[in-house]
């Protein structure tokens, strides 16, 4: 374990040096840990916020209501593992490990009420359970979850086929009663809200969606394949209607679905990190229409999902020093406590206290079509030229996209037998910008344009600052066009019109030394791009 022999002193000086990358996230505080650590859940009593961290060799429980000074409350030791999950239920935190060396913990559960006592108080559960006739001791689980009933559901135990054990914790939540179970296959995690259990099947590459009405009799009723077939994790939105999931191996999506058909459960998107494509994500997390996601040598990710079929990052902390492919870094991530804080678990590095601005993407649903008829054009190239969108249409005709950045962008579409166009248009953040692109078949009427924009030269096209360019156009056919100069960075930095009735135009430029852009447009949108250094 890489921290048994540093001194803490070696670990802080570490963690500190570390510097993350970032957007649109602040770190608030850290805690650090002489063992590697796993999973993070939050508590919140009376305004005070609690992280509960599982440990290799047990759970720690830390006080972040001073994010810049987290307290460790109490640490239960316990059997030595590198998988410890944890739930909490009204004022109790249950945490359950896997793979362990020694003697098991059980199910651990911590009054914490009792956190401020000298003494606070916590039990270790060892249910004995009845599969098929025989008495079996429950010892270990990767994974559990608590409903909003109050039934607690451990993922991957000692029993049998290591589905999912149910337990409700009403009666006594100090001593989990078992009342049921679903055995068909592995379930390596889950969620339940209602009468429905969502499993993610790692083993066997599939999401299930299972009917728990019945606690002793659970029934599936649909699956789906996940895009890397290694299904780690899955979560809910709020209204039901999405499930997103996590394939925990190298290149692995976050794939988003639409579950409002149980029979016919369809992927709507797929996203990757922006950290490179050969990371790996780890758990996902829904949070008022984002997703709130662990992703191991990336860190933190946050990303837009409230246009469903349209995935988009718009945030990001980098908690880990490492990166590529490997298991390293984040862990876990919790969204849900009341102040808006981020919990984030970094197996080497530690909790991160974390805050974000949550910002809302810009979405584009684009359509191109053929300006002769009308009918759409598939294989269509959508390409921003001061933006990050760069897809191809559909067989629809139709490209659905979005990205992090709001404003105006000059767009190129293209296809093969139709001429290149240049467009312009304006995203919101948090709306969606419907918009139709026009293409002319080749040697197809450019009549209108052509005399202008082809015609069109600029003299001289390198100049000192202060001077200016000449602007020299053909027939302007009773239109004025519209020119705009952009700096190298896509920021446009001056606008004007070109008078119909003039066929030279002067230019000044007073910017910095660089390289500019010169967009002449026609009043249909069509226009010629020219480049410009300033000296």
């Amino acid at each position: 374990m890489k921290y048994y022999c540093i001194a803490l002193l070696s670990v802080l000086s570490l963690a500190s040096s570390h510097a993350q990358s970032s957007l649109a996230v602040t770190k608030l505080g850290q805690f650090t840990y002489l063992e590697k650590i796993n999973d993070v859940w939050g508590w919140e009593d009376q305004g005070r916020e609690y992280a509960l961290v599982g440990v290799e060799n047990g759970l720690s429980i830390v006080e972040i209501s001073n994010p810049t000074n987290p307290v460790e409350k109490l640490f239960v030791p316990g059997a030595i593992s590198t998988w410890r999950d944890m739930k909490t239920y009204q004022n109790y935190g249950y945490a359950v490990h896997d793979l362990f060396s020694g003697s098991s913990d059980g199910i651990l559960v911590v009054d914490l009420s009792t956190l401020d006592n000298q003494f606070p108080s916590y039990w270790n559960r060892l249910p004995t359970i009845d599969y098929n006739g025989q008495q079996m001791l429950f010892q270990r689980g990767h994974n559990i979850y608590v409903d909003e009933n109050g039934y607690l559901y451990v993922f991957g135990s000692n029993i049998g086929n290591g589905g999912a054990l149910i337990f409700d914790l009403k009666p006594d939540p100090t001593n989990p009663t078992y009342v049921g179970m679903f055995d068909q296959y592995y379930l390596h995690d889950g969620v339940a809200r209602g009468d429905t259990l969502w499993g993610a099947a790692v083993t066997s590459g599939f999401f299930s969606a299972i009917n728990v009405n019945s606690k002793i009799n659970p029934t599936e009723l649909g699956r789906k394949n996940t895009p890397s077939g290694v299904s780690h994790n899955v979560w809910f939105s709020d209204d039901n209607q999405r499930v997103f999931t996590t394939d925990e191996v190298r290149a692995a999506w976050i794939a988003e679905y639409d579950v409002s058909d149980l029979s016919n459960i369809t992927e709507l998107d797929r996203i990757k990190t922006s950290f490179g494509p050969n990371v790996v994500p780890h758990n996902a997390h829904f949070h008022n229409n984002f997703l709130v996601n662990s992703y191991y040598t990336s860190g933190l990710q946050i990303v837009d999902v409230s246009v469903p079929g349209i995935m988009v990052e718009t945030a990001y902390y980098d908690t880990s020093p490492a990166s590529g492919s490997g298991f390293s870094g984040a862990w876990g991530a919790y969204p849900y406590l009341p102040s808006g804080r981020i919990l984030a678990s970094d197996r080497e590095q530690g909790l991160f206290i974390l805050s974000s601005t949550y910002p809302r993407a810009s979405f584009l649903v684009a359509t191109v079509l053929n300006s002769t008829n009308n009918s759409a054009l598939s294989n269509a190239r959508i390409k921003f030229l001061n933006g990050d969108i760069d897809a191809n249409t559909s067989i629809f005709g139709i490209v659905r996209e979005g990205q992090a950045q709001a404003g105006t962008f000059d767009v190129e579409v293209s296809k093969s037998g139709f001429i290149t166009d240049t467009f312009q248009v304006n995203l919101t953040a948090g709306q969606v910008n419907n918009v139709q692109f026009p293409l002319r078949p080749v040697n197809v009427g450019m009549a209108e344009l052509t005399p202008v924009l082809e015609a069109a030269k600029l003299f001289p096209t390198a100049v000192e600052t202060g001077g200016g360019v000449t602007l020299q156009v053909g027939e302007l056919l009773n239109q004025d066009l519209l020119y705009r100069i952009y700096n190298a960075k896509g920021a446009q930095v001056k606008m004007g019109t070109l008078n119909a009735a003039q066929k030279e135009h002067f230019i000044g430029i007073d910017f910095q030394s660089g390289l500019y852009f010169l967009k002449l447009s026609s009043a249909k949108g069509h226009s010629r791009n020219f480049k410009l250094l300033v000296r």
